[in-house]
């Protein structure tokens, strides 16, 4: 057999794999990058340097500037409700797609590309299909609750980002728990080492660089908290005068920042409070900091409580969904109860006052993220589950 035949295989080969392992990213929105776009980017990045083919689509038009620096090529099908007649189009588009990029695997993120999804790839002939839950279902309708059980048996995987969330799921759409996986988000530990210059990024953002700073990020939804956390930033002012507190994420919704603005005045604590929207350098606002704050409401697996950590911040965040999960109370922060401000304060003004004791913490963080939650870490099991899909 000559050389040359010897290459032509093997080339032929590649090209088999890469068409037995060529996966579509179907997710709800990139105009807000919040956990799950960011680890669905981390997984499209990194899947092509092991032998996938990626394809990403979205269902809303207005794709943020960073959606399209993380990703060259996103297909946009812009609908309104996947029960309407621009859901029909989208479905016949995207069966067309997979049929000509000869898609093997679909992932599905949120609750109109699970549903719009699975029908999809039924219809071209795709019997492999991942479907992501990364909430603890609240912004489900009924419509949305109905359907889920129904088509609960047409997914190959349900991927939960949480054991909480997983059994959360499996409750509410009786979903087998053989076709339950865990894989919990991760985080590129490099962009959260400690620096020397971190507090550059203040003065940029309108906060002083000789205080005390407890950060919370969060887009202005009201699930996340940031009523009890403006609460919990009056309680503490009032015991320490060298304290400032930040609120960054997108204002999602702008009725609800009004109400939050109106709250921070009535609390006296307007001064103090600095709601800074998007900030494209988390990182560094967080290396900045002195303390996390995260009060949600509701949470699957927060990925800011293990960034806050990767960059050594001792975390304070409500005990729900997955968030114990996270954190280590007692040793990498606490966990209080849902909506207990006077906890919460409880906990930032011993940390503000001992800087001992969230140096400590956040070591123990950094290391629980190090060995736990890295990138690679959520990369590696995703291809495990996608590998033995594939491979059947």
């Amino acid at each position: 057999m000559s050389t040359q035949t010897l290459v032509t295989e093997s080339e032929s080969s590649a090209a088999i794999q890469s068409k037995q392992r060529s996966v579509l990213f179907l997710i709800d929105q990139l105009t807000e990058l919040g956990g799950a776009e960011r680890m669905m980017f981390a997984l499209a990045d990194a899947l092509p340097r092991h032998g996938y083919q990626v394809t990403v689509v979205t269902l809303r038009d207005q794709v943020s500037e960073e959606a399209h620096k993380l990703a060259r090529d996103i297909v946009v099908l812009p609908i309104h409700s996947c029960f309407s007649l621009e859901g029909l189009r989208a479905i016949r588009t995207l069966v067309r797609m997979m049929r000509e990029r000869e898609v093997s695997l679909v992932q599905t993120y949120c609750e109109s590309s699970d549903l719009i999804g699975v029908f999809a790839a039924r219809l071209a002939g795709v019997h492999n299909l991942c479907s992501s839950r990364r909430d603890m279902g609240i912004l489900r309708s009924l419509k949305h609750r109905v359907a889920y059980k129904f088509l609960a048996p047409l997914y190959t995987r349900v991927i939960a980002v949480s054991d909480g969330v997983a059994e959360r799921h499996r409750q509410m759409d009786g979903l087998a728990a053989g076709r339950m996986a865990v894989i919990r988000n991760g985080v590129d530990l490099d962009r959260y080492r400690l620096k020397s210059d971190a507090t550059r990024i203040l003065p940029q953002l309108g906060i002083p660089t000789n205080m005390l700073l407890v950060t919370t990020v969060a887009n202005v939804n009201r699930w996340k908290g940031l009523d009890v956390f403006l609460k919990a930033a009056a309680l503490v002012r009032q015991r320490n005068a060298d304290v400032h507190f930040a609120i960054a994420g997108d204002w999602t919704d702008g009725q609800h920042l009004k109400e939050l603005r109106a709250l921070a005045e009535q609390l006296c604590v307007t001064e103090y409070v600095h709601f800074l929207g998007h900030v494209d350098d988390v990182p560094s606002l967080l290396r900045a900091s002195d303390v996390f704050l995260l009060l949600s409401r509701s949470e699957g697996f927060p990925n800011v409580v293990i960034e806050a950590m990767a960059a050594s911040l001792p975390v304070i965040a409500t005990d729900v969904g997955g968030t114990r999960e996270a954190l280590l109370d007692g040793v990498t922060g606490y966990l209080v109860a849902d909506q207990d401000h006077h906890a919460a304060a409880q906990h930032m003004i011993s940390l503000l006052s001992h800087a001992n004791k969230r140096r400590l913490m956040g070591a123990a963080g950094r290391q629980l993220v190090e060995e736990n939650f890295s990138i690679q870490t959520m990369v590696k099991r995703h291809m495990e589950v996608y590998d033995a899909i594939l491979a059947k």
